[in-house]
């Protein structure tokens, strides 16, 4: 499958996973802690895919479009984990739960835009679909590597 393709289908799965965050009661707090674990763990499992195979591949473009992309693409990732890490600290019940929460659907939320619009556009312009393939396999393994060694 075209790593566009993949990653579209993540990014629809972690709205999916705010969306049912997000209509949980307000008393929900095993099934928020649920959620968000499972938003955490598709979160790290795709951000990584993206920083080791996805953002290499943009920067081997060797220009200074592709350098800046991959640069501000990663800078996102920082914050989007940092505030991973910091609900992961938080018990459901604490009132910054669900603020934090909300702030991290906006930092996702944007770096979505930002990579669906920006990135996506460049490396359609910029690769063959067989490099598309052949970088989408890529992803799917570590992927499912990155799955199972989140789970042990």
């Amino acid at each position: 499958m075209n790593v566009l393709n993949i990653l579209r289908k993540d990014h629809s799965t972690v709205r999916s996973l705010f969306n049912k965050y997000s209509r949980a009661g307000k008393s929900s707090h095993e099934k928020k802690l649920e959620i968000f674990e499972q938003m955490r763990r598709e979160l790290q499992i795709h951000s990584r895919a993206e920083q080791e195979i996805f953002y290499p591949a943009i920067k081997a473009m060797n220009g200074t479009e592709s350098r800046k992309l991959v640069t501000d693409a990663l800078k996102e990732h920082k914050d989007v984990d940092e505030l991973l890490t910091q609900i992961s600290r938080l018990k459901p019940t604490d009132k910054s739960f669900d603020e934090n929460i909300e702030t991290l659907f906006e930092y996702v939320d944007h770096h979505i835009e930002y990579e669906e619009g920006e990135i996506f556009q460049f490396v359609a312009e910029n690769y063959s679909e067989e490099d598309l393939i052949d970088i989408g396999k890529q992803i799917e393994e570590r992927k499912k590597t990155l799955g199972r060694q989140l789970a042990a």
